[in-house]
């Protein structure tokens, strides 16, 4: 196995703690910092990511920007991979090439989005180590308002091409 288990443990509590991935999405990702987007929980079986409802994340009609959903499902099907990059042998790279979001309801307030499809990413990569090749993998992020009510699924398809160690 090329990815380091114990250095994907620690990305995994890395990305948990609260104060350094403010500051690292304020100044990478504004727009999300902007909205409240917050990570929740990280691991391979399951990621959560929320989102606030309220004045800086809905539109004129009093539901969630369909944007502002995408923009918290895009982390919640991407953070897993992120540690998974860090914590294999070879430098990998990971890029989305596709996204579909489906509106099931209206999102009037909070939201949370769970994949749980991340353990897919981790085969994957592996592939992608061990052909050389560049791999696509499609997975889901279903949005919940604070009723536990579908209010969106979104499918987030993300290349992994593995290249040279640095």
């Amino acid at each position: 196995m090329q990815i380091d288990e114990q250095r994907l443990q620690q990305q995994d509590r890395r990305m948990q703690q609260r104060v350094p991935v403010a500051v690292w999405m304020a100044v990478h990702m504004p727009a999300a910092a902007f909205a409240g987007l917050r990570i929740e929980s990280i691991s391979t079986d399951e990621t959560v990511v929320s989102v606030p409802g309220g004045r800086r994340t809905q539109n004129p009609f009093r539901t969630m920007y369909r944007a502002v959903q995408g923009m918290a499902a895009e982390p919640a099907t991407g953070i897993v991979p992120a540690c998974v990059s860090r914590s294999a042998s070879m430098k990998l790279r990971m890029s989305v090439v596709g996204t579909e979001g489906t509106f099931i309801k209206r999102a009037p307030g909070c939201c949370r989005f769970t994949c749980t499809d991340a353990h897919r990413v981790i085969d994957a990569f592996e592939d992608s180590l061990k052909t050389g090749q560049s791999i696509d993998c499609a997975l889901t992020a279903t949005g919940q308002d604070g009723d536990n009510q579908v209010v969106s699924e979104w499918v987030v398809r993300w290349n992994f091409p593995a290249t040279e160690s640095e």
